[in-house]
């Protein structure tokens, strides 16, 4: 027995309004390029363009770097430093500690305070992994340090902080280098270190698989890093000619890795698809108006889009009403309050094939305390599907266009071509990988070319890749 027709026409209304078509795929593409070009050229930020950010780092890993880097991650409330020993034959050898970050220096007056204790917990990592290298006349290690948080970056070495997010508030940094702040912190406690790259996880994904690819087993070369997690972004290799807002380059530099941003690619919402559902997400965050193709596509959001909607189809009396009569005119808090529906959720109801949908029966009672029959469970599997699907069409499209730019780099060239890739959504969600393709093949950004693009995960981009970036500065 199908949904009443009543329900039938609700659920395919929100359907079509999360359906693209190839058309859409292909001017979104060429739309992106040109935002792309436009971010290369701009000299100031603004909300109209993708940042298109120069990151200073000049080359890719060949995978034969050697030797013994260090790496530094604040990306949140966690600290991570590793040691990672590459062996110059695509492969290292990684150690690593993670550190919690005590509320009060995520809230301190001195900047100081945060990074003293940064630069300690770097010193007892060497003390516990590394204690050749803490005596007096100790080798001393290069270390890239990977900030997750808006810097203005000058140099390899050097990037200011523009402001704090991720619950931080240190006003005292703002402004400030935090490769100085580091390194005078390391200076300090005599550690012999020296803080020589500052990294971005984007960046470090896209050097940590160009590290690990040999091409001669592989045959392909790697062109971009991608994130797809909570969030999303990409990075990739630019010729010096395709950078025109960059001045000063050292002579012989033959190109750059730019980090995109692309999350904020189309703010201003001039082709992006936005559903009252998507408008909803967007006023519950604090960054209205800004990140736009992010809060569409990456794993944050993608629970949120579902439940504004299924919130959507309760206020018009089309589910919940049984249950809302049951609990005395409620519902469950998870399902009201924002942003406690996981996409991890949506994962498992995704390939839901049990018997009357029985698993994700036990999976919405068990996560959000939401009984549900069988009829609105159907209308949740179908609301999720069209949700990820769209997320994924949506997503082919950086990567798309990026490979339309770059293709010319290798044309000489007949391998093909490797997205390294990081981040639950595109590691975990079922079937993300293949409908991202999917509509990669309907843009065809390599039309007339016998050379194919597949997606490979990358592991541990922030760290491996910031040890690489240290060691591009050899």
């Amino acid at each position: 027995m199908g949904l009443s027709e009543k329900l039938e026409v609700a659920v395919r209304d929100i359907e079509n309004q999360f359906y693209l078509d190839d058309d859409f795929l292909i001017k979104a593409s060429d739309f992106f390029e040109k935002s792309m070009k436009q971010g290369l050229a701009a000299s100031k930020p603004s909300k109209e363009c993708m940042p298109m950010i120069p990151t200073y780092v000049t080359s890719l890993p060949t995978g034969k770097e050697k030797g013994l880097y260090l790496a530094a991650d604040l990306g949140g409330t966690n600290f991570r430093v590793c040691s990672v020993d590459l062996k110059g034959d695509h492969t290292f050898d990684l150690k690593q500690s993670k550190y919690k970050i005590p509320s009060e220096l995520m809230h301190g007056k001195k900047a100081d305070e945060l990074f003293h204790y940064l630069a300690t917990k770097i010193n007892d990592f060497l003390c516990e992994h590394h204690q050749e290298t803490t005596q007096k006349n100790g080798k001393t290690l290069k270390l890239g340090f990977t900030f997750s948080f808006p810097v203005e970056q000058t140099a390899l070495d050097k990037g200011t902080l523009l402001r704090w997010t991720k619950s931080f508030d240190i006003p005292d940094t703002v402004g400030r280098d935090v490769v100085q702040l580091l390194q005078a912190n390391l200076t300090v406690l005599e550690a012999n270190v020296k803080v020589v790259a500052l990294a971005n996880d984007t960046v470090g994904t896209l050097l940590s698989r160009a590290y690990a690819n040999n091409p001669e087993y592989t045959h392909a070369n790697t062109v971009i890093g991608l994130i797809l997690g909570t969030g999303t972004n990409g990075a990739y290799y630019a010729t010096i000619d395709d950078i025109p807002k960059l001045k000063g380059v050292p002579e012989g530099t033959k190109g750059m890795v730019i980090n995109t941003e692309w999350g904020s690619f189309d703010n201003t919402l001039e082709i992006l698809p936005d559903t009252i559902f998507d408008q909803i997400v967007d006023s519950e965050t604090t960054n209205k108006g800004y990140h736009m193709f992010e809060k569409r596509v990456s794993g944050l959001f993608l629970g949120e889009i579902l439940r504004v909607a299924l919130l959507d189809m309760f206020e018009k009396g089309l589910i919940f009403q049984d249950l809302y009569k049951a609990r005395g005119g409620s519902l469950p808090h998870r399902l009201v309050e924002p942003w406690l529906l996981d996409s991890e959720v949506l994962s498992y109801i995704q390939i839901d094939d049990s018997t009357n949908l029985k698993m994700s029966e036990l999976i919405l009672q068990n996560t959000l305390r939401l009984p549900t029959n069988e009829d609105e469970r159907i209308v949740i599997q179908r609301l999720t599907r069209a949700i990820s699907k769209r997320a994924s069409q949506l997503a082919a499209i950086p990567i798309a266009s990026i490979v339309r730019v770059v293709k010319e780099q290798w044309k000489g060239d007949n391998r093909d071509l490797e997205i390294g890739c990081d981040g639950s959504v595109i590691e975990f969600y079922p079937g993300f990988r293949d409908a991202i393709m999917k509509s990669f093949n309907v843009i065809d950004p390599l039309k007339g070319s016998n050379k194919k693009v597949h997606l490979k995960i990358a592991k541990d981009g922030s760290g491996v890749g910031a040890a690489l970036v240290a060691a591009t500065t050899e």
